[in-house]
């Protein structure tokens, strides 16, 4: 698992440690990855969350996207690793 942000190495460091996220962070500064798969600034008022489920063979199975229910995410993020992982998705 990997979180990508816009944010600079060093605040994501902090931001995973204070949290205690169990899975890596890395920084997209330069805006290439966001622009790879279109999470782009909406409206000026920052970057769209996005989460991707993207199978160990490289092949997205599921993209998330809502702004106001972020915790969404997570739930279909894990709904969708249970179907793969019963050979379902």
């Amino acid at each position: 698992m990997l979180g990508i942000s816009a944010d600079g190495s060093d605040a994501l460091c902090e931001f995973g440690e204070e949290l205690g996220l169990p899975y890596d962070l890395a920084s997209d500064e330069s805006g290439k990855v966001r622009k790879l798969y279109d999470v782009q600034r909406r409206f000026g008022l920052g970057t769209s969350r996005f989460t991707y489920v993207v199978d160990p063979a490289g092949f997205i199975r599921s993209v998330y996207h809502n702004e106001l229910l972020v915790g969404s995410h997570v739930q279909n993020a894990l709904r969708t690793l249970e179907g793969l992982r019963n050979g379902k998705a």
